[in-house]
């Protein structure tokens, strides 16, 4: 794929892990950038010799999936690059399926798939500049080498992710009022440190809380389940939302199987979609979860209290 190329030919790894982050809760920090946490696939970018190529965290040569960035090939060449591919939805927030679906889809369909649902690459940092290092300077300086490197590119299709510092409160609360994924919270001073998940970098996600119905369990064995079915409201009418498992405690467990497995019956009360051990109606918890899939169904849900019919 042709495109400017640099005076640093063919020294870039063949693949650098991305750095990682712990989970924390909101706070504010003059040692800390705060940045959106963008909903969707990691992805590093390397230029080299007029030619791209992208790398997730699963996988490699995924470039060919996404031919409206070809434009990075622009880059000088020796430039390696950390972000996130989303799709934005027409009110600029992150459509986390449809970024899925490119992700999955087929290479031979990529340019339509591109004309219909177009990604952008939201670039938070430096990695490599003209074939020098950058993975041991700090973030500070590696964010204004950033702004510089991509500031030439069409921002349609690639720009750098803000920031602020120090107010990650104020950030937090924007983020939850707009319903985005939630902050990361980066400390300035730090390198880049890949494949390793550190206090250097963490991420605040803003969750939401539903109230479910529990229809039933997915059985592990014949004294134990792996995680709960549940129903929520969805569109005005109670709808199987999907599975929770994550986030019951030992103590929860053991409440759980005392009270599903004496109020086993036949059928659901209405239909799951999956196969499942059911119950009769009156339990009850809270889940809290990312986001709601179009079909209703909840993004990483997390058990977080039971309720029966009487506390609900």
């Amino acid at each position: 794929m042709s495109g400017t190329v640099g005076t640093v030919p063919n020294v870039l790894p063949a693949r650098i892990e991305p750095m990682l982050c712990r989970s924390a809760r909101p706070f504010d920090s003059p040692a800390h950038l705060f940045e959106v946490k963008w909903d969707g696939v990691r992805a590093l970018a390397f230029v080299e010799a007029g030619q791209w190529r992208l790398q997730g965290r699963r996988r490699a040569g995924l470039a060919s999936r996404y031919p409206e960035l070809a434009l990075l090939a622009r880059l000088p060449s020796g430039t390696v690059l950390d972000g996130e591919l989303v799709v934005l939805q027409p009110d600029g927030r992150p459509d986390f399926a449809a970024v899925v679906g490119r992700e999955n889809g087929s290479a031979a369909r990529a340019a339509d798939a591109a004309r219909l649902k177009p990604v952008v690459y939201v670039v938070f940092d430096l990695l490599w500049e003209r074939g020098e290092s950058l993975l041991a300077r700090p973030l500070r300086e590696r964010r204004q080498r950033l702004h510089a490197c991509v500031a030439g590119l069409d921002p349609r299709r690639v720009f750098a992710a803000e920031g602020v510092e120090g107010a990650g409160l104020a950030l937090f609360a924007a983020v939850q009022q707009r319903a985005l994924e939630g902050v990361v919270a980066k400390e300035l001073d730090a390198p880049y440190r890949p494949g390793e998940r550190s206090a250097a970098w963490q991420k605040i996600k803003a969750l939401q809380s539903v109230h479910c119905l529990i229809l039933g369990f997915e059985p592990a064995g014949d004294d134990d389940f792996r995680s709960l079915i549940v129903a929520s409201d969805f569109g005005g009418e109670l709808r199987c939302v999907g599975k929770v498992g994550s986030g019951i405690g030992e103590a929860e467990r053991r409440d759980l199987r005392a009270r599903l497995f004496t109020r086993r019956v036949a059928r659901p009360l209405l239909d799951a979609g999956m196969p499942g051990v059911w119950v009769e109606p009156g339990l009850y918890c809270t889940v809290q979860f990312l986001e709601r899939m179009p079909s209703g169904a909840l993004r990483a849900p997390v058990f977080v209290a039971l309720h029966d019919g009487s506390d609900s």
